[in-house]
């Protein structure tokens, strides 16, 4: 709340008429914003409306004593940042000036703290020589009670053994809990693995307009507003960020049924949702777990008609990936390491935040979903050489690869519809060699489901024309002589 960099300033101007307005903007305001929302945008703790600052003044009185250390909850967003004590700094009348503008500010309705309160506080505790932790204020001086960020919550368990999001509407629940937390919670679950959970509830838009949801989980998870989807996490891996959506959705002002499922496979385990929108100006946590919420998302996205390419390290295929974001709503992720699209998916393409904001490091998810992968293991032999990639004028690639004196020339474009959506690949073997085994896919269960197509595991289906498609050790594999041409069509069931 306070900046040790604005302590010189005090000395030049002395504040002896105290001013709590003035007194605020010289020492709290750098931190906690003109208007009591949090400097940055809300990267520091808002004063406005929070219940720390409301009921009994002690709390924040010691607080500014003393100061805080470690995590704190603001509306509902987890903070851990260092409040300085300044008892030894500040007068008494001059933290009385401040906490009462604060307490009678910003939409706080509170009563004024007087200079003999600060200075029995401050006598009553002489002795303390630490910051305080939240954990110990809130046992001594209980936040006034508020309503729950979602109400009416209630959670089901059910048991079994998913890899995806079941549909829990043919399932049998155990038992129906109510959640008085109002969040999102696994601590009911009753077990550790095997398990899936829903929660049904209410949650209120202060305002009309367009609110933004963050979920991650581990395993999966969807977020449903009004029975309309909003985000989803699905399949298994671990929740560190780098599984985590961001959906969002049109609201009216008040209430709207809210539905949460969430499933556990193995491992660890937890799910984090959070969301913002008009009246919510910084992320909410409706979860006892914060989302690891980072910078806000930059959509690479097709513009004007023509294809998108993403250069940055994809999750789920080599460092050299080439990704691109077709028209339509496909997208692939082209390996050089191993010569072949080793991920196709539909809907949106790459989050450029975690690359283009201070060069954040890791691997990015896609942004879309159905992400499938083909393959993580050479789709030539060990001779075969990458040679580059051109696009046509509406960005379709083709991906150029030398074996020997041969060139195998491997085209993709968007085919299908919006409700069907689809790739055509063309793969072309040019030059003088021998015929060339290509890897198509690997452990995705293939079964024939014509003469010349095949499905590879519940989401895709592939056809071939010009040549034949060969199902064996659990991969698909496609043989092109000098001159053939195939074409291959991949399209989501």
């Amino acid at each position: 709340m306070l900046r040790t960099a604005l302590f010189a300033s005090l000395c030049a101007v002395p504040l002896y008429a105290q001013d709590g307005g003035q007194l605020f903007t010289l020492y709290c305001s750098a931190c906690h914003g003109a208007d009591g929302k949090g400097a940055t945008g809300g990267q520091f703790p808002p004063l406005a409306g929070s219940p720390w600052v409301s009921g009994d003044a002690t709390r924040a009185v010691k607080i500014v004593l003393h100061g805080l250390h470690g995590e704190v909850e603001v509306d509902g967003r987890t903070f851990n940042l260092e409040m300085p004590p300044q008892g030894g700094i500040l007068p008494d009348d001059q933290i009385a000036a401040i906490l009462t503008h604060v307490r009678t500010s910003f939409g706080n309705k509170e009563q004024p703290v007087t200079t003999e309160f600060v200075k029995a506080t401050r006598d009553a505790n002489a002795d303390r020589k630490t910051q305080w932790t939240a954990a110990e204020l809130l046992k001594l001086h209980p936040l006034p009670a508020s309503k729950p960020p979602i109400a009416n919550l209630l959670s089901q368990v059910y048991q079994g053994e998913w890899q995806k999001l079941p549909d829990f509407s043919t399932l049998k629940p155990g038992n129906i809990e109510e959640e008085h937390s109002g969040k999102i919670s696994i601590a009911k679950a009753g077990f550790t693995e095997s398990f899936g959970m829903v929660w049904q509830g209410e949650l209120t838009a202060p305002e009309a307009g367009e609110f933004r949801f963050r979920l991650d989980a581990d395993d999966g998870a969807r977020v449903l507003l009004d029975d309309k989807e909003v985000v989803k996490v699905d399949g298994t891996g671990p929740m560190d960020g780098s599984r985590g959506k961001e959906g969002k959705i049109q609201l009216s002002a008040g209430a709207h049924k809210l539905r949460v499922e969430y499933f556990e496979f193995h491992g660890q385990e937890g799910i984090a949702l959070s969301w913002r929108g008009p009246g919510i100006p910084s992320w909410r946590n409706l979860s006892d777990k914060p989302p690891k919420v980072g910078p806000d998302p930059i959509p690479v996205e097709p513009q004007n008609g023509r294809s998108v390419v993403y250069r940055n390290f994809i999750a789920g295929t080599t460092p050299r990936a080439i990704g691109i974001g077709f028209p339509g709503g496909v997208n692939l992720a082209y390996s050089a390491d191993n010569l072949t699209a080793e991920l196709i998916w539909t809907g949106a393409f790459m989050d450029g935040s975690r690359h283009w904001v201070e060069r954040g490091q890791g691997d990015q998810a896609p942004a879309g979903e159905n992400v499938v992968k083909l393959s993580g293991s050479p789709a030539l032999p060990k001779d075969a050489r990458f040679r580059g990639y051109k696009l046509d004028p509406t960005g379709n690639p083709t991906f150029s690869v030398q074996i020997d004196k041969q060139i195998l020339l491997d085209s993709w474009k968007p085919a299908g519809s919006a409700e069907s959506p689809a790739f055509l690949r063309t793969l072309s073997l040019k030059g003088q060699g021998s015929p060339v085994e290509f890897l198509l896919s690997e452990k995705l269960p293939a079964q024939k489901a014509g003469e010349k197509e095949l499905s590879l595991g519940n989401d895709l289906s592939l056809q071939a024309e010009g040549a034949t498609l060969e199902n064996r050790d659990s991969k698909v594999l496609l043989k092109l002589a000098p001159g053939q041409t195939a074409t291959l069509t991949y399209r989501w069931k």
